[in-house]
């Protein structure tokens, strides 16, 4: 069993290394490509794993300065699943990290009944996620 990461545990440096995490029907796997911190799901999101698939994501919110959470590869998201997702975007703005979701059919169905405005940073693919961050970067610049 994997324990989850309280949000009150210190800050600490992690560097993900690409090793598959076993988390009750979801597999999650963190790599970093181009200062960017990739975090990658398969399987079920549902009630079961939903608290520690958060844990795991918001572990590198501040660790890079940008992160893909990839969820291309997930084929159910609980309805909760929007909730977590509004939560890990609060904690990236706060934070300062960009960042961009890539989602599956059935994410992105979720998204567009729970996410009706659009708020969250969607991409279709990884590379339109690294173009979705540059924008974001470059927003953030002219803003200063």
């Amino acid at each position: 069993m994997i324990a989850p990461i309280s949000a009150n545990t210190a800050s600490y440096a992690f560097t993900p290394n690409g090793s598959v995490v076993d988390c009750s029907g979801a597999q999650l796997r963190a790599y970093c490509r181009d200062q960017v911190t990739v975090v990658q799901v398969t399987g079920d999101i549902d009630a079961t794993n939903i608290g520690r698939f958060y844990d795991y994501a918001n572990r590198f919110v501040g660790e890079a300065p940008a992160l893909i959470l990839d969820l291309s590869g997930v084929d159910f998201l609980c309805a909760s699943g929007v909730s977590v997702l509004i939560t890990l975007d609060n904690d990236c703005s706060a934070a300062g990290t960009r960042w961009a979701i890539v989602g599956s059919r059935c994410v992105r169905r979720l998204l567009h009944l729970g996410d009706p405005g659009d708020t969250l940073p969607t991409a279709s693919s990884e590379r339109q996620a690294f173009n979705t961050i540059a924008a974001q970067g470059q927003a953030s610049q002219a803003a200063s």
